[in-house]
């Protein structure tokens, strides 16, 4: 439980998915509980409440445009947990989609740099699911962990300088999970900006450049306390 990331994608028991299903819902989303809990589809870490104990776990159910792409936050018991996973590789998506060379070339330098694209998002959920989430002007949405703030800027130098048949969006993940638009930390790195939002688990907060460079040593820069009251 303490490990887990926002965007990570957990599986839950049937113990779990009565409790939730035994709640009032509409007859919407008691058809798409229903969708998610007989084909095993995962759910994903999303930001904690800050009401949320320490035995519960706040996800998400993203469902695809026949269900109006309408979103369900859920709460579960982590011992009703079953297993995590993460979202597919670019690799996956685009070997899957035969999105030809370049994105397999994008996946390769990635990989070359000591990190590794997993795709989240409306491609994400519908290679996941096999639901139809995607329209024209849909972004691919790529999380990308690194080490520093130099392995970084070299991710973003890459991701800048690729064109693939759709806009690239997405995030740095930082050690321990902070996570950084990489086309806002861009900006700041250009100079363009001096403040960025930072998203964990549990908090969205502002950060400068130098508060960034700890971040990306690995330190715990803030409290919770500091937390933006943004959704």
């Amino acid at each position: 439980m303490k490990g887990l990331l926002r965007n990570q994608l957990v599986s839950i028991d049937e113990r779990a998915w009565a409790q939730i299903e035994n709640r009032t819902w509409d007859a919407e989303a008691q058809e798409i509980l229903a969708h998610w809990r007989i084909n095993r589809l995962p759910l994903v870490v999303c930001r904690q409440r800050t009401e949320t104990s320490c035995d519960q776990l706040c996800v998400g159910l993203p469902a695809p445009q026949q269900w109006s792409k309408r979103r369900l936050a859920l709460t579960v018991n982590v011992d009703h947990l079953t297993a995590c996973a993460a979202f597919p590789t670019l690799m996956q998506v685009a070997q899957a989609n035969h999105w030809g060379p370049a994105a397999l070339d994008l996946s390769e330098a990635l990989s070359n740099m000591g990190t590794q694209a997993h795709v989240y998002g409306s491609h994400g959920w519908q290679s996941l699911t096999g639901l139809s989430y995607l329209h024209a002007a849909s972004d691919l949405d790529l999380s990308l962990g690194v080490t520093s703030l130099a392995m970084a800027a070299q991710v973003v130098q890459q991701l800048a300088s690729t064109q693939l048949h759709a806009r690239i969006d997405g995030e740095i993940v930082l050690p321990q999970g902070p996570a950084i638009a990489w086309r806002e930390l861009q900006k700041l790195l250009q100079g363009q900006t001096s403040q960025v939002l930072v998203k964990d688990r549990h908090s969205i907060q502002l950060a400068s450049l130098e508060d960034v460079r700890r971040l990306g040593d690995g330190a715990q820069l803030f409290k919770p306390e500091a937390a933006l009251a943004l959704t």
